[in-house]
């Protein structure tokens, strides 16, 4: 485990080497959502009464040209109506990752093959 301050350097370095990031963030930053609250069965957006969200996506890719990251999201309905896969700006990204502690889900997970060891394994 590491602790690194996060910046969009961060990000981009993980991606660059193909490495998929699963990370914890606000998705009602992400989305661009009203806050939620639930009545009943009922999901209700409302920003007075509603509370920030949290959310888990993979981050799949970066394209360095527009400075967007791929975004593998489990939610196939998500509010930003582009499928599972769609890119946000990744200044927009760390946002949502930083608001993401609001909920407890500011996190990044990353995990990369071991190293490849020299002589027998036992």
């Amino acid at each position: 485990m590491r602790f690194e301050v996060l910046t969009a350097a961060l990000i981009r370095r993980y991606l660059k080497r193909s490495l998929p990031v699963l990370s914890g963030l606000s998705a009602t930053y992400l989305y661009n959502s009203a806050r939620e609250f639930s009545e009943g069965n009922d999901l209700i957006f409302d920003d007075i009464r509603g509370e920030s969200m949290g959310h888990f996506v993979v981050l799949a890719g970066y394209d360095k040209e527009d400075r967007t990251v791929l975004i593998a999201d489990p939610l196939s309905q998500n509010p930003a109506g582009a499928g599972q896969y769609y890119r946000v700006n990744i200044l927009r990204l760390v946002c949502a990752i930083m608001l993401g502690t609001l909920t407890f889900d500011g996190d990044l997970l990353i995990i990369k093959p071991a190293p490849k060891r020299k002589g027998r394994v036992i």
